[in-house]
């Protein structure tokens, strides 16, 4: 289940074109919680909701899930009638594409309360699978379960074994074999079962699995048997999951929207589970704004204001970060003392989320944003925004060391901590590594590789530094711009 640019690629392209039986490309929320006037596009199949306690991501889940019959929706936004007087104003707005209501593209819809009442029109049917926070709630804690408590045994059962392609997920995305587990199932009640497992040939229960294991298979169980086309809903996907598992069920869910044509909507505070998710497929929300972008959990502190520092850089990824900063440290130290640095996503996402930050007149800490030097001209002119060296920076660094190779090759050797490999070995390396690689995004990885297999990131803050300490006349405009901007 290793995700390629490939996958991605044509996961982009089918939404681009519209290629789904069903699907929600948009929702537009007036009203609704802390949202006043927010729209959401999915411009992905598999979408992450990150953000702040009270944030609002649950609303983003919910929203998309009352857009279909089969959600009442009381069951995400219950009226109360003590302090609930504002849900009169709700109302969401619907961009939806199903084929059986509307064959040639999309059509609209909405929801609104009005009258002290959810009313929904013409809603379009659509199977919806919401797997909610409480499944990890253990077994012995749970009604369902009681049943199959007690000493005695109980012999009116059906024992079933679990599918094998849902054994295959669940051990893939767990690392260890799934196979031995089976589901009891009750014949007088067949809508109460639990499941068992085997381990060194004793039988256990799902009172004595982890708080994961168990949720695992009953997510992977009903995402595999819902129909094709199906809206997946998750809250908080990492709970009860070893962080290595939170980003194997990432993607997982990147094969269920190829191969089953869903679209996954999950909640998260994990970064693992945004890291094979391109910056078009991660919204995060913040006091009831939501942006588009690879915002990352520690990014959002920033947007609120909760920073230990008095200054915030905003770059795109972690190689600008790194680059960054080096940059600070070898010419403006006095600045890499008093700011963070916050990788805030790709372009031109990284340009909106300065904008958030220097717009919220409760945020005091100054900020700028550098660009990567590859970017198209920004839409509109922000003096807060700087740009890195033209060109990709990864093909600028390693450009540097690959034209002066020769000269800095035993300073690659000191930096990359290989003093064992010769300096001559390291420039034939480096010029190698260039003929081959034709993804800059990879010079530093393979390196690494023909090295010693040293690791990638240490490659990267070596090189690095090396670029920077000797490109001060290049980067002079840009350390130049930061003292002016952060320090006026």
């Amino acid at each position: 289940m290793d995700i390629q640019k490939s996958d991605i690629d044509s996961l982009e392209e089918r939404v681009k074109k519209l290629s789904y039986h069903n699907y929600l490309p948009t929702l537009r929320m007036s009203n609704v919680r802390s949202f006043e006037h927010q729209t959401i596009t999915f411009d992905f199949p598999v979408t992450a909701i990150i953000g702040t306690n009270g944030g609002g991501k649950s609303t983003v889940l919910g929203a998309a899930a009352i857009a279909y019959k089969s959600v009442k929706p009381g069951n995400f936004f219950p009226k109360s009638n003590i302090g609930d007087n504002s849900m009169a104003n709700w109302r969401i707005d619907y961009d939806i594409i199903d084929r059986s209501v509307n064959a040639s593209g999309i059509f609209t819809r909405n929801a609104r309360f009005a009258s002290a009442k959810w009313r929904r029109d013409n809603v379009p049917d659509r199977p919806v699978i919401i797997i909610p926070i409480q499944r990890t709630v253990p077994a012995n804690e749970q009604n369902r379960f009681k049943r199959f408590i007690g000493m005695g045994n109980e012999t009116d059962i059906t024992t079933s074994a679990i599918d094998t392609n849902v054994s295959a997920c669940v051990s893939r995305i767990l690392g260890k074999d799934a196979s031995g587990y089976e589901r009891i199932t009750l014949n007088k009640d067949p809508n109460k079962s639990i499941l068992v497992g085997m381990k060194n040939a004793n039988d256990y229960s799902q009172f004595h699995f982890g708080a994961g294991e168990a949720s695992i298979i009953e997510m992977v169980s009903q995402i595999e048997e819902a129909d094709d086309n199906a809206l997946i809903l998750i809250e908080e996907i990492e709970n009860g999951l070893h962080p290595l598992a939170t980003r194997k069920m990432v993607e997982y869910l990147f094969d269920v929207a190829k191969r089953k044509k869903a679209q996954v909507i999950f909640t998260t505070h994990s970064e693992y589970a945004l890291d094979v998710l391109p910056p078009k497929a991660i919204w995060g929300c913040i006091d009831g704004v939501a942006y588009q972008g690879k915002l990352t959990i520690e990014s959002l502190r920033a947007l609120t204001g909760t920073v230990s520092k008095d200054r915030a850089i905003f770059v795109e990824d972690e190689f600008a970060k790194d680059l960054c900063c080096e940059i600070l440290r070898q010419y403006a130290p006095e600045i890499l003392d008093q700011a963070e640095i916050h990788k805030a996503g790709g372009f031109p996402y990284v340009v909106e989320v300065l904008k958030h930050h220097n717009t919220n007149p409760t945020i005091k800490n100054k900020a700028v944003a550098v660009i990567d030097g590859d970017n198209p001209p920004l839409a509109e002119s922000n003096d807060h925004v700087l740009e890195l060296p033209e060109g990709a920076p990864e093909a600028v660094v390693f450009g540097y060391i690959e034209k002066n190779a020769e000269t800095v090759a035993g300073l690659v050797q000191q930096r990359c901590q290989c003093p064992a490999i010769s300096q001559d070995q390291i420039v034939a390396t480096i010029k190698q590594v260039a003929i081959d690689t034709t993804d800059h995004h990879l010079y530093f990885v393979k390196l690494g590789e023909r090295l010693g297999f040293i690791s990638e990131i240490i490659v990267r803050r070596g090189l690095c530094s090396i670029y920077v300490q000797n490109a001060a006349t290049e980067l002079a405009p840009l350390v130049s711009s930061l003292k002016e901007k952060l320090n006026d």
